[in-house]
């Protein structure tokens, strides 16, 4: 019996036959014609064949494996099998080459392998390491090692042989270890740990220890280490590496380029403190650029700021005012680079009450300024009574509480849906749904501010880390008489959000932060924020309409699974490793929940109630656990839909010097290939109707009614579609409300009071071709030079902003501009 089998990047493995199986089956279910019996006998051929070929004792080669299935299915007289067979062998073929061409490899190993050619594209140009003169040093494979080890480095110091849940009457004895000596000497299981995980264990020990948590010297426990004695943690260090390899959950970006490197910084989000003084206006600017440059991105509302004008009493001179500070704070941004990944991404918000409202209304008006801006309004609680009953609204100086001026509120708020409408900002935050939801209010009061997208409400000097599930990953399928099955693996993904709810914890404690207060008010409150992305993908194999009752109640069931199981991992944290600091202040002890769907809960088999008696006996490891975030380029990686948002664009054609090639979504492109209709008229004809299918009448209405693309869905079906979502999420969603050229200001007035009065806490928007420096298909055609990121024109024409790593110009999706092609964002997370 033949035992093993020689790949192509010379590694001997076990043979397993059900591999040769599945290809053949895959080439069968290409030409319509799947039998999976069938290939099973057609299997045993091939392994005769094989040994026949043989010499004795003569290990066989993938390559003399495929060549004898060839000949199996030609002499088995199936002829379009063993084309399809051939035609696929050869397309991987191109594959692999230009696997090997991106990342400057002979032979590429099986996590290479598992990654598409855009995958492997965006963590060439943005994730793996480099040397000093720009070449590629470090394979996929290690650069997931790498962040799985230093990820999985606060549980061992979390080790009830080290860590002890009470304070101990003291803490152990500061001592000097050099990370530089031990870098290669320090092993757990198989994994090697570099200088920078060497410098996380430090880290994460002194914070236990000035806490008195620690049983043992920081000398003892490396003396543990190099004996092996916490080798255990070796199968948790596999466990994070295995769910990323798997493309089943990825962290935010700066955990993927920080995380065993120099930086260390892995949290995506942070919120800064502006007060009323020049000092304070200058060390936030300060601080933002240090942030930017670790791959943060930072919020900051500007209301404390005295309106332009008024008096200065120390200058006796006049305020600039809140929107001069922030051109201030966009011009530093130019200029600083996050973590050399990409440019600082900024939220301006200013408060619905504060005096210079209407000129930051307007101050974005035809995306000429502030481009390292998203800017929001911050509808203060009290404004929708004013603007029901029409009555004037006071505007507040905030310097001293006086009423500066009154405004009509229904004038003010057509102010802010004729921006959405003209230059697809403001972006509306609300007040009351925000802190409706809010577990530390009595304990802090109220949060008014975002992180850059709007998803992540955060306090003044609170940091939080985020990852996404991609829910195509937990699609199976399997062929019952020929016919296929698909169903959603609830089980796989139970096991999944415990994993990502472990690991975006242990980020927490491990993470570099750039200031002590920071620190300080993250550790307090401990936000993490898991979320989704593929539910695009995922609807597609389901065969369910994402603008349909049966798609919302799949957003509502996937994102109540999460909130629940993560909550359930919490809860085990906090038994081994304490509650938040401020858990006592917060108003989980009440029985209460950071959601609106715990209040309506009507679930379909997830016990809300018991639940929560467990938080009660036991408490929780975090304030918060979901948020849904923007996954530009972490959902290229998975090789899927960004988010929770429709498809742009099925087919998105790009020209090139070379010729012209087609981004195609997967699940489009197998579906049609089933169908007999996947060709290169169709993609030229999807491409000409700007990415949708519903103009071509080849194609049956029944796939009509399930590919539907961002510009296919009514304004309404998106902002349910948001509330869905926003029903089971802790903190907020990020998502764009598209609508259509031809939308009127008051089909957008409609989407925003639909959003609020439906519980959501934020809205972004964006008409189609309101704006020119987005991205519209069909109308870009060459390719510009990686050089190229902002095209300047003459006058007063627009800018058309281009992506700084590929030259694609920029599309509105997820609350904020990113590139369709390699998944570049100006806020991306």
């Amino acid at each position: 019996m033949i035992q093993k089998i020689i790949k192509r990047d010379g590694r001997v493995v076990d043979f397993n036959p059900e591999k040769i199986t599945n290809a053949i089956f895959k080439a069968m279910i290409s030409v319509g014609e799947p039998d999976r019996e069938l290939a099973e006998k057609l299997t045993k051929n091939v392994i005769k064949k094989l040994q026949k070929t043989l010499k004795k004792n003569q290990i066989p080669t993938v390559e003399q494996v495929q060549d004898i299935v060839e000949q199996v299915l030609i002499e088995a007289n199936l002829a379009k099998v063993a084309k399809a067979y051939i035609l696929y062998r050869q397309k991987r073929a191109e594959i692999r080459k230009e696997k090997q061409k991106i990342l400057n490899k002979d032979k590429l190993d099986e996590i290479d392998k598992r990654f598409d050619v855009n995958a492997l594209r965006v963590l060439a140009a943005r994730y793996l390491s480099r040397d000093r003169e720009g070449n590629i040093i470090e394979s996929p494979k290690q650069m997931f090692e790498r962040v799985a080890i230093n990820t999985a480095i606060p549980s061992i110091l979390y080790d009830p042989q080290i860590f002890s849940l009470k304070r101990l009457p003291k803490k152990q004895k500061d001592e000097n270890i050099d990370p530089e000596k031990l870098a290669g000497k320090l092993k757990i299981g198989q994994y090697n740990l570099n200088k920078y995980h060497i410098e996380s264990l430090i880290r994460v020990y002194n914070r236990l220890n000035k806490n008195r948590h620690m049983k043992k010297p920081l000398s003892q426990i490396i003396k543990m280490i190099q004996d092996g004695k916490l080798d255990k943690y070796e199968e948790e260090i596999k466990e994070y590496f295995d769910i990323m390899t798997s493309k089943k959950f990825m962290p935010n970006t700066p955990v993927l380029v920080n995380f065993g490197n120099p930086l260390g910084m892995g949290m995506a989000c942070f919120v800064l403190d502006i007060e009323d003084s020049i000092v304070s206006i200058m060390e936030t600017l300060k601080r933002a650029a240090l942030i930017f440059k670790a791959g943060g991105g930072c919020g900051y509302n500007f209301s404390k700021l005295r309106p332009k004008g008024d008096y200065i009493s120390t200058t006796h001179g006049r305020s600039s005012g809140p929107i001069a500070f922030m051109t201030l704070y966009d011009k530093m941004t130019d200029v600083i680079k996050q973590g050399g990944v990409r440019r600082g991404a900024n939220m301006g918000i200013l408060n619905s009450d504060h005096p210079d409202i209407e000129e930051f209304i307007t101050a974005k008006k035809g995306n000429k300024q502030l481009t390292n801006f998203n800017i929001s309004v911050f509808v203060k609680e009290d404004f929708w009574d004013y603007y029901e009953k029409n009555k004037p609204y006071p505007l507040i100086n905030p310097r001293d509480g006086k009423v500066w001026k009154y405004v009509n509120p229904r004038t003010l708020f057509d102010m802010i849906v004729y921006q959405g409408w003209e230059s697809a900002e403001p972006g509306l935050l609300f007040d009351d749904n925000i802190n409706r939801y809010n577990p530390l209010i009595k304990a802090f009061g109220r949060i008014y501010a975002t992180n850059p997208c709007g998803e992540v409400v955060l306090y003044p000097n609170e940091s939080c880390d985020l990852g996404s599930l991609n829910l195509w990953a937990f699609i199976k399928e399997e062929y019952h008489d020929g016919k296929r099955k698909v169903y959603f693996d609830w089980e796989d993904f139970r096991k999944s959000i415990k994993i990502a709810t472990r690991f975006l914890d242990n980020v927490l404690d491990v993470n570099k932060y750039p200031f002590p207060e920071i620190e300080k008010m993250t550790l307090k409150n401990r936000k993490i924020g898991l979320g989704i992305m593929g539910l695009a993908d995922m609807l597609f194999e389901l065969e369910i309409p994402y603008n349909s009752e049966e798609g919302r109640e799949w957003m509502e069931k996937v994102m109540e699974y999460v909130n629940y199981y993560s909550k359930e991992e919490s809860i085990e944290r906090a038994k081994k490793r304490g509650k938040f600091p401020t858990y006592r202040k917060s108003f989980y002890p009440e029985g209460k929940m950071p959601i609106k769907g715990f209040e309506e809960r009507d679930s379909w088999n997830l016990d809300w109630d018991k639940l929560v008696k467990k938080i009660k006996k036991h408490g929780l490891r975090n304030t918060f656990t979901t948020v849904v975030a923007p996954t530009g380029s972490i959902s290229m990686i998975a090789g899927t839909s960004s988010g929770i948002e429709p498809v742009f664009s099925l087919v998105y054609e790009k020209k090139v010097s070379l010729g012209t090639f087609y981004y195609v979504d997967p699940v489009f492109e197998k579906i049609m290939e089933k169908e007999g209709l996947y060709d290169d008229n169709l993609l030229k004809d999807v491409s000409a109707n700007e990415g949708s299918i519903q103009q071509i009448k080849y194609i049956p209405d029944k796939w009509k009614k399930i590919f539907v693309t961002a510009l296919d869905i009514s304004a309404e079906d998106h902002v349910r579609a948001l509330a869905a979502i926003q029903k089971w999420t802790d903190s907020s969603v990020s998502k764009t409300i598209n609508f259509p050229e031809h939308a009127t200001v008051e089909d957008m007035r409609k989407a925003y009071l639909l959003a609020h009065s439906l519980g959501c806490k934020g809205l972004t928007v964006y008409r189609y071709k309101s704006i020119k420096s987005v991205y519209i298909p069909g109308e870009e055609k060459e390719e510009k030079p990686k050089s190229v990121k902002i095209e300047e024109t003459k006058g007063n024409e627009e800018k058309i902003e281009k992506c700084p790593i590929c030259g694609t110009p920029l599309i509105k999706s997820e609350g904020c501009k990113k590139c369709p092609v390699c998944g570049w964002s100006v806020c991306e997370l």
